[in-house]
């Protein structure tokens, strides 16, 4: 009777699920609030939402569907697309040249940009020789959920923050930064 309530003691390994991959876009509704929440709230990264679904749900899916399943959802609202980097670029010249001269701020897809990001980009392209100083910059086309506008005076440290981060910014001529023009 001693060992009718003893439990086994030795260590199972729980096993993940069994991978299942979606073939339909069916398939990916019922993750479509859990991949929501790992890659917008959580802030993931791509692979490691997928690691994450692979190894907790089963669900594996390859990195091309990931992407088209977010840009689908309009989840993909992480990162800024070189266009967007230039319209930005282009947009702050043009306002800073205005009599009396415009801070601005930009918010793209619900999210504020960082100025330092514009000034990174913007110091990378000049060292590669895309973007030059002065050039004026050949980019017509609008950048769909781009909202910008003067910032409130709280918030005016924007442009400072923007030159302070163009200033200081040191490129890494080792890295490999490919951005496609």
């Amino acid at each position: 009777m001693d060992g009718y309530y003893t439990y086994d003691q030795s260590p199972h390994p729980v096993s993940p699920p069994s991978p299942f991959r979606p073939a339909k876009p069916e398939d990916w509704e019922p993750y479509h609030d859990i991949i929501a929440h790992l890659y917008n709230t959580m802030n993931l990264k791509l692979k490691d939402v997928m690691a994450e679904m692979e190894q907790t749900y089963g669900f594996k899916a390859t990195e091309k569907q990931y992407k088209t399943q977010l840009k689908k959802w309009s989840l993909d609202t992480k990162y800024i697309k070189a266009s967007e980097y230039l319209f930005m670029i282009k947009t702050m010249r043009e306002r800073a040249a205005q009599n009396p001269p415009k801070e601005t701020q930009f918010i793209l897809r619900g999210r504020v940009v960082d100025p330092k990001d514009i000034a990174r980009f913007e110091k990378r392209a000049q060292k590669r020789g895309s973007l030059k100083k002065g050039d004026p910059i050949q980019c017509d086309e609008q950048v769909e959920d781009l909202v910008y506008g003067t910032p409130a005076p709280e918030e005016a440290s924007y442009a400072a923050a923007y030159a302070e981060a163009y200033e200081s910014y040191q490129y890494d001529s080792t890295g490999d930064y490919s951005y496609g023009y």
